[in-house]
């Protein structure tokens, strides 16, 4: 039989070099050895081509492929090792911070918050004691936001002194590792200044390129600004013409996501596929003349990465950026090429570039879906024979949300825990909206200097936008709209599509072996999601969250999940999540029962009598019974009694800054273990820690050790 892979010979190089990438991220092999791996493997392969009877004999032809992908697999490995190389280095340069100056550039566009400004710097020099040090290394700093901070941009030198310290691991358990996301940046260190810390050296030179596009991006949305198109309106066009999301709601995201269509707002192979339909078009007449297919390409090159820059080269934009490249060069030579080997040649140029991209949800998403699209599209799409255009240009629309969703839900499972149950209603009607809006949004832009017409186009882009919005509300406020808080780790992630590969292959060459090997996966799957399930029936455990300023004591029991804490859910639920929910998702737990602390009527640590419905959990006023585990909760309030017998008890939480002393605490209480929660500042946290340790108590510190979690049984 003909292997498959003879024909995308560009495929079978990108997969040991991705291997090579991902050994390096996961295993961190020491750089030395990987070079030296490298060279060894180079040398001997082209030592061997030189021997005549090794390189003509047919029979040793697989040793020469043994080498050839260990090379590109100690390739790719080598790149990423010295891509790494950089942020050990200033690492190391930090931790002599004596009085250091750092001067860095802002590389990327600042993000605006409520309290600070958000800044990617590159660093580019170093003043340590009288020296100064070249570097070349990324930190993220948040700036007290004021007049100068709001006007910096890319391109801008700016100088503080050393306050950088390493961003810290997750601090609950399961919670979204922001220092492993940011690693992947090659971003190590963060630090904030407020505005007598840092000062602005030199503006960006006008003609930088980065410069330019962002300018030209801001000029185009106040542009649209300007016609009358505003609030959810302009933040929708922003994202999904221009690529600036900044402006999008968090209500409005929510209903994106929970409708299946948030793809449409982030700019990916969709919008930059379309901008390439359209200039292909615009430029069709430049075939009739000599050498005007050689200018057509070149032309429609540029336009690409212009509109990739211009929408912030996102790994989506810059994949099918590449991609679209590469199509148009091989059509300027007069060369097929297959497609697969097409993505794969985009894959690997961006991948020698910055080999990191693999570990960008953006880029994983967005080749899966452009492979499940071309394999599994044609095969749905020829379920029926449609005859009438509309019903076949609708059921086209469908097939290709469908292929798209089976290549990409298991990636959606494992990143978000979350699956949209209208997806194929949602898309029937967001993509052509979204096609749609992108052209009008092009020719509003490309018209708006003429008064009567521009003002037209924009009203009209305004309502096509409002209809959208619309659209996606109402499917998001549909009954069972999102199935949420679904368990999948990456073990389930490979079974299931080790499964979907199968079940392709099984369709594709009609084998009985596919069909046993795809049902092994899933029965693998189920085995295992039923085991896990199982097992959480019988957990009890006490989790005391870390989310500052704020106290979070979690009862599990089975799956009934009691939260007691003093946040207010109304205003603050989504950062509740943030901290909390991938917990919940992984102990497999039923809806949060929220019991609410309430310390602003001095009375007792719950200010109401809250029915508890969990036989097992008993409470009154500080204290709790879980089983038979006894905690007790102080916190500012808490009167010493005299004469009263000490009680022991299995811990004691110490809350809101509370004043009374250890010492004081162990003339009432005996306790096990002591925990003081996340509402105490820094400085009461290390007061209690200290006093701790002079009692000879055990004593964690949520604030500075993280969550404290704790099996009952």
């Amino acid at each position: 039989m003909i292997n498959p892979l003879n024909h995308i010979p560009l495929l079978r190089l990108l997969l040991p070099f991705i291997g090579g990438i991902i050994s390096v991220v996961y295993l961190k092999p020491n750089n030395t050895y990987l070079l030296s791996g490298f060279g060894i493997v180079t040398a001997l392969f082209l030592l061997l081509l030189f021997i005549k009877k090794l390189n003509v004999n047919y029979k040793f032809r697989w040793f020469f492929g043994v080498l050839i992908y260990t090379n590109l697999l100690l390739a790719g490995a080598c790149l990423t090792s010295l891509k790494y190389q950089n942020t050990d280095s200033l690492s190391i340069l930090l931790t002599k911070q004596n009085n250091q100056i750092l001067i860095g550039e802002i590389t990327e566009p600042t993000h605006i918050k409520e309290k600070t400004v958000k800044a990617i710097l590159t660093i580019n020099s170093i003043k340590n004691q009288n020296d100064w040090i070249k570097c070349n290394s990324k930190v993220i700093v948040y700036l007290q936001k004021d007049s100068l901070s709001k006007k910096l941009n890319t391109g801008d030198l700016i100088a503080f002194e050393s306050k950088l310290e390493n961003i810290p691991p997750p601090k609950n358990p399961h919670e979204f590792d922001f220092r492993k996301y940011l690693s992947f940046h090659l971003i190590n260190q963060q630090a904030f200044l407020s505005s007598d810390d840092w000062k602005l050296l030199q503006t960006s030179s006008a003609s930088g390129i980065y410069k330019i596009a962002s300018n030209s991006r801001r000029f185009l949305i106040n542009t649209l600004r300007k016609k009358g198109i505003q609030g959810k309106e302009l933040a929708v066009a922003s994202a999904l013409i221009l690529g600036y999301k900044d402006n999008i709601d968090a209500q409005l995201k929510g209903a994106y996501a929970s409708a299946g269509a948030m793809h449409v707002l982030a700019v990916s192979g969709l919008h930059v596929g379309i901008i390439f339909l359209i200039f292909n078009r615009l430029f069709s007449f430049l075939k009739k003349f000599k050498y005007g297919k050689i200018i057509k390409g070149i032309i429609l090159i540029l336009i690409l990465w212009l509109y990739a820059l211009l929408t912030g080269l996102s790994p989506s934009v810059m994949r099918a950026a590449t991609m679209f490249t590469f199509i148009v060069t091989t059509k300027m030579a007069n060369r097929n090429s297959s497609f697969f080997n097409t993505l794969a040649a985009s894959a690997l140029v961006l991948l020698i570039h910055n080999p990191l991209l693999i570990m960008e949800v953006g880029f994983q998403l967005s080749y899966i879906a452009v492979i499940g699209i071309v394999i599994i599209q044609p095969w749905i799409n020829n379920w029926f024979n449609i005859r009438y255009w509309l019903l076949r240009k609708i059921w086209e629309i469908t097939a290709v949300s469908i292929a798209a969703q089976i290549a990409t839900f298991p990636l959606g499972l494992l990143y978000f825990h979350q699956f949209s149950n209208y997806f194929m209603l949602s898309n029937l009607i967001v993509i052509p909206l979204a096609i749609g809006i992108l052209y009008l949004g092009i020719i509003t832009l490309s018209f708006s200097f003429i008064p009567i017409i521009g003002d037209y186009l924009a009203v009209g882009l305004k309502y096509l936008i409002r209809f959208l919005n619309y659209s996606v509300n109402f499917i998001d406020a549909l009954p069972y709209s999102l199935s949420e808080n679904i368990r999948f780790s990456v073990s389930d992630t490979w079974l299931i599509y080790l499964f979907i590969v199968f079940i392709i292959s099984l369709i594709a060459y009609r084998k009985f072996n596919y069909m046993l090997l795809g049902s092994s996966f899933i029965i693998v799957f189920l085995f295992s999601t039923l085991w896990i399930r199982y097992n959480n029936l019988d957990q009890q455990k006490l989790i005391v969250y870390n989310i500052p300023q704020y106290s979070a004591i979690n009862f599990i029991d089975g799956n009934d999940n009691i939260l007691i804490s003093d946040i207010e859910l109304t205003q603050n639920r989504s950062k509740l999540l943030f901290h909390v929910q991938n917990s919940w998702i992984n102990n497999s737990l039923n809806k949060e029962k929220v019991v609410r602390f309430d310390y602003l009527t001095k009375k007792h640590l719950l200010s109401n009598i809250y029915k508890i419905d969990n036989k097992n959990l008993f409470t009154k006023r500080n204290y709790f019974q879980f089983y038979n585990y006894k905690i007790a909760i102080i916190d500012n309030n808490y009167q010493l009694k005299s004469n009263q017998n000490i009680l022991s008890v299995d811990l004691l939480i110490l809350t809101k800054n509370t004043k009374r002393s250890i010492k004081d605490l162990l003339t009432q209480f005996n306790p096990d273990q002591i925990v003081i929660d996340a509402s105490n500042s820094s400085y009461t946290s290390q007061r209690l820690k200290n006093e701790s340790a002079e009692q000879r108590v055990n004593c964690w510190s949520v604030l500075l050790d993280g969550a404290y979690i704790r099996d009952i049984n």
